[in-house]
Parts: structure tokens; sequence; C-alpha cells
């Protein structure tokens, strides 16, 4: 009987230095906490600073107030948040702009001028860009959906039911009859058995990677457009537009001095 019980023994000898190594992890990690941690309540002070005499006052501000109040209950709330940062930011670098010594009168307000126009032109691109590829992006959700339910057929269902609707008010336009609305993912999950099975908890966080996946569109589409669409589509021709203009100007001075 001993010779049975031995082996096991020193199988249980042999694996605890697995238990030290795990001991020895956790004592790194506080003793690695400990020295981060004045970089961190550093950290924490800088921020809090940051959010009481900067973002607050930004935030409290009356006609931001206003603002807020009126897009509290829009569809196109991250949007819009994102719109004002630019408008913001823009508002910045032509404020640098006009008030630059190193450039002439005619060069600072030419250079504002087409900051503006620029940021008005990519505004209006990124809103409609990202209505455009909504209808692509619910078919990406739809997968994500079927992803988390465990479903490979929630998909297929979805685009069926979806096309179906499509087809059907095509022929719908021109008449009285009232066009259908297409399908939603977030409808269809909730009426899922999967989802049905699971605890309150478990539902509300499928749901929550659900919602997000509007915002990370609407993120992609505004951060492609004024990130890379602007700097490389707009911002070089306008510049040289900008070049254009003030070197004819300059020519048509001269030419009337000289007359």
């Amino acid at each position: 009987m001993s010779l049975m019980i031995t082996p096991y023994n020193n199988n249980y000898r042999q694996q605890r230095p697995s238990f030290k190594g795990a001991e020895q992890v956790t004592k790194a990690a506080a003793e690695s906490s400990k020295f981060f941690a004045p970089v961190e309540k550093a950290y924490d002070g800088f921020t809090d600073k940051i959010a009481e005499h900067v973002t607050s006052r930004f935030v409290n501000w009356g006609p931001l107030e206003t603002l807020a109040d009126k897009l509290k209950n829009t569809n196109n709330l991250f949007q819009h948040c994102l719109t004002v940062g630019s408008v913001v930011t823009s508002g910045l670098y032509m404020q640098r702009t006009l008030v630059n010594k190193d450039l002439d009168k005619d060069r600072r307000n030419t250079l504002a001028v087409n900051q503006g126009l620029t940021l008005v032109a990519s505004t209006a691109g990124a809103y409609a860009l990202d209505k455009y590829i909504k209808g692509w992006w619910d078919n990406i959700t739809a997968k994500f959906a079927g992803h988390l339910l465990n479903d490979n057929d929630f998909y297929t269902k979805f685009k069926q039911e979806k096309d179906s609707i499509t087809a059907a008010n095509k022929k719908l336009k021109g008449t009285n009859a009232e066009l259908k609305s297409l399908p939603k993912v977030d409808k269809l999950v909730k009426e899922h058995s999967y989802y049905k099975s699971l605890s309150a908890k478990d539902a509300d966080i499928l749901l929550k990677k659900l919602k997000g996946m509007s915002p990370l569109r609407t993120m992609i589409v505004f951060g492609f457009v004024y990130r890379y669409f602007v700097p490389v589509a707009v911002t070089k021709p306008a510049n040289k537009l900008c070049d254009m203009y003030l070197k004819k100007k300059k020519e048509n001075v001269e030419n009337t001095q000289k007359a």
C-alpha cells in the first residue's frame, strides 16, 4: 500500500515549485507596483489639475452647455462630439495662423481661409461617408453578433431578411404604401434563444459589445477623413492653390506699379 502512495507524494512535491513560482511573480508585481507608485501619484495629480483648471472650464462653457443640451437626444451624438473636437482644433490652428508674425497678411488670411474650408469639406465628407457605409457596416455587425451568439447562421438569416425587405421596398417606391423597416441587429439578437438563456449581466455585456460597433464605425471614418484623407488629398492641393493665388496677386501688383 505504501508503494502506491509514495509516487503520489513525490509527484505532489515535484509540483510545489510551481506554487513558489507564482508567489515570486506576485512578490515581483507588488515590488513593481511600489516602484511605480510615486509616478502614478504624480500622473494622477497632473491629470486632476488639468481636469480642474482646463477641462472643467471648457466643459462648463455656456455655449458648449447649450450645444450639449440640444444634442443630448440625437442619434449621432458621437459624430457631433468628434466634430466639436475638430472645430476646436482647427479653430486654434486658424487663430495661430492669423497671429503668426512670420507670415505676411495676405498669406495669413489665405491660409486661414484654406484651413476653414478644409474643415468644412472634411466634416461634410466624414458625415456623408459614415452614412454611406452604414448598411455595409450593419452586415459586419451581424457577423459579429453571430459570433457572440455562437450561431453561424445568424448573419445569413439577417442578410436574407434585409435583402428581401430591400427588394420589396424598391417595388413600393412611387406608391402610397409605407416602406418596411430594415431589420435591426440588436432586435434580432434579443429574440435569439441563446441571448434569452443568458443571465442579465451577460446579456447586458453582449448588447454593450454590439452597441460599441456603431461608435467604432464613426471613429474609423472620421479618423480616416481627418487624419489621412485631409492631409493627403486636401491640404497639399489647397496650399498649392494658395501659393498660386499669392503669386498671381504679386504679379498684378508689380504690373500695376510698372504701369
